[in-house]
């Protein structure tokens, strides 16, 4: 059991992402310590309990949310490696503002999440003043901002009725 959400997600992501099979000779490493008297790991669960239980809530937030806030926790917490769901912020964004240029909204996504493109970058190819630049990431940010703390509210009741992290 976790203590909030926000470390099961960073877990789930974390153990998500991680290679089950042992490298080189990991294994026989691990049974050779053991057999010297060092005990196992002390959550009692091993690579393979971890990694399905990140699965099993990895699952969980897939089915929960809705797209643009899966997207929006899913970048957050592989830290913008899982770039696949940008379109569907955008989509979002695109909905709320008629006639945003998708482009730039990719390119300032991207920014928020990766740091690519650079500022500098988004203001030369979109020309772009330095206030004007701000202004957009500004709103984009806040529409983010809005997305993630929508999806954490979700994502918590959820989770504590399910048992996954402790109530508060």
């Amino acid at each position: 059991m976790y203590r909030n959400t926000d470390e099961a997600l960073r877990d789930a992501y974390r153990f998500g992402s991680l290679r089950i099979e042992p490298q080189n000779n990991t294994a026989q490493i691990c049974d050779w310590m053991q057999s010297k008297g060092v005990p196992p790991a002390r959550s009692g669960l091993t690579q393979h309990e971890w990694h399905a239980n990140a699965a099993m809530i990895q699952a969980r937030v897939e089915r929960l949310l809705p797209p643009a806030e899966l997207a929006v926790i899913e970048l957050h917490y592989t830290g913008g490696q899982k770039q696949d769901g940008m379109i569907d912020i955008t989509a979002h964004i695109e909905a709320q503002n008629k006639g945003a240029n998708l482009l730039l909204c990719d390119d300032l996504l991207g920014n928020i999440f990766t740091g690519r493109p650079k500022q500098t970058e988004i203001q030369d190819r979109y020309d772009l003043s330095n206030g004007g630049l701000h202004r957009r990431l500004k709103t984009i940010r806040k529409t983010v901002n809005a997305l993630f703390s929508a999806a954490l509210l979700k994502l918590e009741t959820e989770f504590e009725r399910a048992g996954i992290v402790e109530a508060s």
